[in-house]
């Protein structure tokens, strides 16, 4: 009979910290999410420190406090694994000693054979070293940073980040009513891929046991098959870009962008406390709060028929002063209603969550922008109002980005 392994830690000896730590300090608590930055020496360019300085800025002070950076040095020269060491100890030192930042660097012997493998759908040589090193530098990576933090980030080391993308993935985590193995906050490659940390040191046997058989992405669905774990859930708009052009294979350029990004924010209306709703069919996990919210993420939404709708009820009733209201991408500069209202509502009932009586106070225009100012709401709308709501009045095959809703409750307003 076949014996089945049920826990493949069993197959692998964990990376040891203390030994692979080249830089920084491991911290006393367990954090929320580690993220892990495998790197190597382009011939030409590096976007390292861009990939580095995009996570601190797009983070605060508290939220860097529960994450942790791990670079993982995986040039197996160790004259340029020092240099690059040294360059970044001299950069982020500050971090480094804070235990935000940690570097680490595999000893040769974690490594097998690399040269004379299968040469599975017909890749070079070249090529098959390359994945199959890059399958042990993901298990070393795995391993070192299993038990760090309640969660695993796997980023790449030319990508940029979305502002207050933390926050985004622990209330996103927080929603799911079920079972999850795995959340994707990137549709490219091997970027913005989170997973629990309990099955980190699984996935690093795994990779060490067919790392000649198969590239690392192909590995990791073949894990969840195996271990009948649940689909990977993903969540749009992505948190992280992609912005390198050379890959780490040498001779390969990769200029993919995903098409569903957003860095930050163009508009910081005040935005009262408020409830969403919307009968727009969505797609890519995300709900219709989204655009409202402060960090910056859209609502994708699929062929607007006419009556959808799109409506913000207000805790409390407010005083409104400006509307702005933004859809497309320009990457999808399509993806704009054809004919849609904004409409203001006043309620009777402060507490209840309808609005009876409803004023037009905009179109969106062509571009898929509405921005609708103090100056002509104070002769549209003379009261306070309970409800704002986005009216589709034709149906369309397009879908529909709707990028972002800001609204002002002050006056004068700041932008």
């Amino acid at each position: 009979g076949i014996k089945v392994v049920s826990d493949l830690t069993l197959c692998s000896s964990s990376a040891d910290k203390k030994t692979a730590l080249a830089a920084g300090r491991l911290r006393n608590q367990k954090g929320l999410m580690t993220i892990g930055i495998p790197t190597i020496v382009r011939p030409k360019t590096s976007y390292l420190d861009k990939t580095i300085i995009s996570i601190i800025n797009s983070t605060t002070a508290s939220e860097r406090k529960i994450i942790t950076i791990v670079i993982f040095l995986a040039d197996l020269d160790s004259k340029i694994k020092d240099i690059t060491r040294r360059r970044l100890i001299s950069r982020y030192q500050t971090f480094i000693n804070s235990g935000l930042i940690q570097i680490i660097q595999a000893p040769t012997s974690y490594y097998p054979p690399l040269d004379n493998l299968k040469r599975n759908y017909g890749d070079s040589a070249e090529r098959v070293r390359w994945r199959s090193k890059q399958c042990i530098d993901y298990a070393f990576l795995f391993e070192y940073c299993s038990g760090l933090s309640e969660y695993y980030l796997q980023l790449e080391d030319d990508v940029i980040s979305s502002e207050g993308f933390v926050t985004v993935i622990s209330n996103y985590i927080k929603s799911q009513d079920q079972p999850w193995s795995s959340i994707h906050f990137s549709k490219l490659g091997f970027i913005g891929k989170l997973y629990q940390d309990k099955h980190l040191k699984n996935l690093a046997a795994f990779f060490k046991m067919f790392y000649d058989e198969q590239p690392v992405d192909y590995l990791i669905s073949y894990y969840r098959v195996l271990r009948m774990l649940p689909h990977p859930l993903l969540r749009l708009p992505a948190l992280f870009q992609h912005i390198g052009m050379e890959s780490s294979l040498k001779g390969k350029l990769q200029p993919l962008r995903e098409i569903a990004f957003s860095a930050k924010r163009l508009y910081h209306g005040d935005n009262p406390a408020a409830f969403i709703t919307s009968n727009f069919l969505a797609y890519g996990g995300g709900g219709p709060q989204q655009p409202y919210e402060t960090q910056p993420a859209f609502f994708w939404c699929k062929r607007p028929q006419v009556d959808h709708d799109m409506v913000i009820f207000f805790k409390e009733a407010i005083n409104l002063t400006r509307c702005v209201i933004v859809t497309g991408d320009p990457s999808r500069p399509n993806d704009v209603f054809n004919d849609a209202s904004v409409q203001a509502g006043t309620s009777p009932i402060d507490e209840e969550k309808t609005c009876a009586t409803w004023t037009e106070i905009g179109k969106l225009d062509k571009r898929g922008l509405v921005d609708i100012k103090y100056e002509d709401l104070r002769t549209i709308v003379r009261t306070k109002i309970k409800c704002i709501k986005i009216k589709v009045n034709q149906s369309q095959r397009n879908w529909v980005i709707i990028r972002e809703i800001s609204v002002w409750n002050s006056y004068p307003y700041n932008t």
